[in-house]
């Protein structure tokens, strides 16, 4: 009799949820695009599916798009009717109304949809070939073929083709729910104004609750003159028709005319060999080893073997593992090469040896490499170096002296210094992450990068040069506050090429009221920043770090402290 009645009662419980999981059934596959197309036409790459949200559907539209031309798209063997007036699959439809709702009847099932609209910013729609995120998002090594679309703020296509490759991108941020993934094009493609390129990112700031600070950051450095800085545009962007979030649009750091404007060192090493660089042997540790380093047994090497090097400092040894040529310095530095990716033993040779040099002699009292005797402002150009710094200590940058530190070297025909630069990664700044062990990362007072002395880390040492701090007084004066001034309000840019945090918050202001919809605002337990619980909240904690940070730098760098 117990068992008769504990089975009544399972059977009555899963009939609840049995009738609980068809209330919250699937979002419908019922589609809308606001470009532009012929009546008929097969779904266009910008059709925007219905999405769920908890127990709530949500039609979220790109503000790159014409409500006039709204079309709607499903199962034409279904009929669907809005608002009790019948549409047909590919037709036009007027009932389309920004943060109003419309009831929308496909087949025998009805539904309430809130219908909201983005800013007027960039749209990217990404479709992958098998229709689905799953085996992307599942590891950085998986690549998909796919179409991509992109328009523009009025809704012109900047690009409308196919995709050499989709893939997941990011180190921590690859573990973040929202996403985010580098794109390759078929063809090279002008997609923001500033130049032709096949590679791009489309990047979540998903742990920034701003959604500016990559932005700003970006509008910083290109303002201070830091050569190859990245131009980036907000985006909202769709995945397979669904909605995702709002991004930034970014270039990538990599060589090429329009990017870090270097020689292509691995296309020339390419032109002297009979093979593919990447099938030549493997040569050295896999994992890192202080002075030693990964390269390839390739048998020929141009000519000129100085320039152009790109490479990427990390602090976290594990990440060497996942680059094809690479080296580690003396203080347990990994140094990925990102180009030449595939290098020789003379090109990974040739350039160690002049990153030692330069780790030697910054960590010399006198900054002199004492193997050398070149002084490190021989090596590394220091205005670079000096604009480099202070846009990580300005930004209280948590990786600045971690992760996605950049250098280039040109061959030495054109120098023979390595340059700081390009900026890159700064979701994680102005006071918008931190650790109990980073907590000085939220007071916007206080240096950070050059106080971290316990792990060698580079920027100290440079710091701890007289040199280097006059270069870094003379550019906050003619170049750091004024930018800084901008950002906080205090003056205005007559250019228009730089905006105050509130002009730039008020550009996504619709977009983001759609991205915390879908990506509601949680702290995570191992970030104790507090930032706040709106977006509104959150662009005022980010105008008074600026502030605040740009009072004390003043009094720290500015004029009659110590000049």
């Amino acid at each position: 009799m117990i068992d008769l009645k504990r089975a009544l009662i399972l059977f009555f419980l899963l009939s609840g949820l049995l009738v609980c999981a068809d209330a919250l059934a699937a979002a419908p596959e019922f589609y809308v695009s606001l470009s532009p197309v012929k009546h008929g036409a097969v779904l266009p790459e910008d059709a925007v599916m219905v999405s769920q949200v908890g127990k709530k559907y949500y039609l979220f539209l790109p503000g790159a798009g014409d409500l006039n031309e709204a079309r709607v798209w499903f199962d034409q063997s279904l009929a669907a009717e809005i608002d009790g007036v019948a549409v047909e699959n590919g037709g036009r439809t007027a009932a389309l109304v920004p943060d109003g709702t419309f009831r929308l009847r496909l087949g025998k099932k009805t539904y309430t949809v809130n219908c909201m609209q983005g800013s007027a910013i960039y749209a990217v729609f990404v479709r992958s070939a098998s229709g689905s995120m799953k085996k992307i998002d599942a590891t950085k090594t998986y690549k998909e073929t796919g179409f991509l679309k992109v328009l523009r703020p009025d809704g012109s296509a900047a690009y409308d083709g196919a995709l050499d490759h989709v893939k997941l991108r990011g180190n921590t941020s690859a573990q973040f729910n929202k996403k985010g993934y580098a794109l390759k094009l078929s063809v090279k493609a002008d997609l923001m104004g500033m130049g032709r390129a096949k590679k791009y990112a489309i990047i979540s700031n998903a742990r920034d609750h701003a959604l500016i600070r990559n932005e700003i950051v970006f509008a910083m450095a290109q303002r201070a003159g830091l050569a190859c800085t990245p131009g980036c545009e907000q985006a909202d962007v769709y995945l397979n028709h669904v909605y995702n979030g709002t991004y930034v649009l970014q270039e990538t750091v990599e060589v090429g005319k329009d990017r870090v404007d270097i020689d292509d060192l691995e296309k020339a090493t390419e032109a002297v060999n009979d093979m593919p660089l990447s099938s030549y042997p493997r040569m050295g540790p896999l994992k890192a080893t202080a002075g030693q380093a990964k390269y390839f047994d390739i048998p020929n090497d141009p000519e000129d073997i100085t320039g152009g090097y790109l490479i990427e400092y990390e602090n976290w040894l594990v990440r060497y593992k996942d680059e094809p040529s690479a080296f580690t310095t003396k203080k347990k530095k990994a140094i990925m090469l990102k180009a030449p990716e595939y290098a020789s033993a003379a090109q990974i040779a040739y350039i160690s040896a002049l990153v030692q040099s330069y780790e030697n002699a910054i960590f010399s009292p006198d900054g002199v490499d004492p193997d050398t005797g070149k002084h490190y402002t021989d090596i590394m150009d220091l205005d670079s170096l000096v604009l480099k710094y202070m846009l990580e200590e300005i930004s209280k940058n948590c990786d600045g002296n971690q992760s996605s530190q950049y250098y280039y070297k040109p061959r030495d025909a054109v120098s023979t210094k390595l340059f700081a630069g390009p900026a890159w990664d700064y979701d994680t700044t102005f006071g918008d992450f931190a650790r109990t062990s980073t907590r000085k990362l939220l007071d916007p007072e206080g240096l950070y990068l050059t106080t971290r002395n316990g792990s060698n880390y580079w920027w100290p040492q440079v710091y701890a040069k007289e040199d280097f701090v006059k270069g870094v007084r003379a550019r906050w004066q003619d170049t750091y506050l004024p930018i800084l001034r901008i950002l906080s309000g205090l003056d205005t840019d007559e250019t228009g090429g730089l905006l105050s945090v509130r002009e730039y918050a008020a550009r996504i202001e619709k977009s983001a009221r759609m991205n915390f919809t879908l990506w509601p605002m949680r702290q995570s337990s191992e970030n104790i920043a507090s930032t706040g619980k709106t977006f509104a909240k959150n662009i005022d904690y980010l105008e008074d770090f600026i502030t605040k940070r740009m009072a004390y730098l003043d009094g720290l760098w500015g004029e009659g402290n110590g000049q």
